[in-house]
């Protein structure tokens, strides 16, 4: 009998233990985000530094690097005031996009991202995010058209973050 309560025992802190360990939140986003977090871990990403314009839309992650809050430039206004007084920011240009559809941008860190397209803020139809997912905060889907825009990130904790742009699936 004591026996069963010691195997009973360790059996329940197991089922307890197991599912914090394991359970990062990563696998809990609103859509699969396994691409971009991969992209993310990846060694070999290209630096792309605020203000800069790109010649084609990167096909895999690139490490943003930003520009004080007081010092970023940016082709419209960020929607959002940053929540603290000390922070990042910056944009790049991209082109034209091969066709319209639905694109999403996730990013590695808490941030406020706007995308600038035809002089106006595109319009997000989804996002989805996560504070318990280590190098992986949020994912925005937007309908975008086929022509040029800026991505606008603001509020950044560092000088850098990691940015995925991809089409939504």
């Amino acid at each position: 009998m004591r026996n069963s309560h010691i195997v009973f025992g360790i059996l329940a802190l197991s089922a307890l233990l197991s599912p914090a360990l394991a359970d990062d939140g990563c696998d809990k986003f609103a859509w699969p985000l396994a691409r971009e977090q991969a992209q993310f871990a990846a060694a070999d990403k290209p630096a792309v530094k605020a203000g800069t314009t790109l010649a084609a839309v990167p096909k895999t992650a690139v490490t943003l690097q930003l520009q004080p809050g007081t010092e970023a430039t940016f082709v419209m206004p960020p929607e959002r005031k940053p929540k603290t007084e000390r922070w990042f920011g910056g944009a790049i240009r991209l082109p034209a996009l091969d066709k319209p559809g639905i694109y999403q941008v996730t990013l590695s860190e808490e941030a406020w991202l706007d995308v600038v397209q035809d002089g106006r803020y595109a319009r997000s139809v989804g996002s989805t995010g996560r504070g318990d997912c280590p190098g992986l905060r949020k994912s925005v889907r937007l309908d975008l058209t086929a022509a040029p825009l800026v991505l606008q990130v603001s509020g950044v904790a560092s000088d850098k973050i990691l940015v995925a742009i991809s089409p939504g699936n």
